[in-house]
């Protein structure tokens, strides 16, 4: 069996986060990127590694499978892809590309043509969404794409003899459908933690030179439609700190009631 997990590199959102709580968030001349200095690093998206935790779970119960990394993108992906290997994947795939990734549409169509340019690809895992805008796309674009089944928001994946069999998570608990093994499965943070790669590993990840292809060779004409990231802003936001002096924990909830009542939060 052969899973190609999807990964994407993203800025680490802790990092961002703390720019943004602090002021120092801008945007550059582009207006379509945010400026860091390069003091942000990037890295894997979370949901992405779940994916591949998922994957190797599926291989840890004995399936014989062979796993296989890919991601698309402009930045270099050496170290992401090398950190895959060293968690457990047996091959890595960067598929280069001028365009940020901010456009799922695309992502999933040059994904699908790498899927049908490998040809013996069983089952496609992905992150539910990117860390960074959220949009969810990819997966579902690109089961339309292959026309496979899609399921979304999997906490469990399995092999079942010839049927996969993915629990999947809803408002009204855990579901269980069961499908072919030719399926796009959208993992969720629900999987649990991922495994920490081994130092034997990791030091086998750093000899391994991973395949490189250009997006060209994936998209023979040029790709229209989809999501085009026209202007990134950071919001101004304005907040206001009202200290409550008091002699005590009663004489600052005192005042603080009386705030609220003044501000018409309370009634009566």
């Amino acid at each position: 069996m052969n899973i190609l997990v999807c990964a994407k590199q993203v800025l680490d959102p802790e990092g961002v986060n703390s720019y943004a709580l602090w002021g120092r968030l801008s945007v550059d001349e582009s207006g379509r990127n945010f400026d860091t200095g390069g003091t942000i690093p990037h890295i894997v998206n979370a949901y992405d590694e779940q994916a591949l935790e998922a994957a190797l779970r599926i291989r840890d119960t004995g399936v014989d499978c062979s796993i296989t990394v890919a991601t698309v993108g402009a930045k270099d992906a050496k170290t992401m892809l090398r950190r895959g290997v060293a968690m457990g994947a047996d091959h890595a795939i960067e598929v280069s590309s001028n365009e940020s990734g901010t456009d799922g549409f695309q992502t999933a169509m040059i994904i699908a043509n790498l899927v049908r340019e490998l040809r013996n690809i069983d089952l496609v895992i992905c992150g539910r969404q990117g860390s960074d805008f959220d949009q969810g796309t990819v997966p579902a674009a690109l089961a339309e794409h292959l026309d496979w089944p899609y399921v979304t928001m999997a906490s469990n994946v399995s092999i079942e003899g010839d049927a996969l069999r993915v629990t999947r998570v809803t408002p009204r608990g855990e579901e269980i459908v069961e499908t072919k093994t030719s399926t796009v499965v959208a993992v969720s943070n629900e999987i649990g933690q991922t495994r920490y790669p081994s130092s034997r590993l990791m030091m086998a990840a750093r000899r391994m030179e991973h395949q490189v292809m250009d997006v060209s060779e994936l998209l023979s004409e040029q790709f229209e439609g989809g999501v085009e990231l026209i202007k990134l802003f950071v919001p101004e936001l304005q907040g206001q700190c009202v200290v409550l002096d008091g002699d005590s924990p009663e004489a600052k909830a005192a005042l603080l009631l009386n705030h609220l009542a003044e501000a018409g939060v309370l009634d009566g």
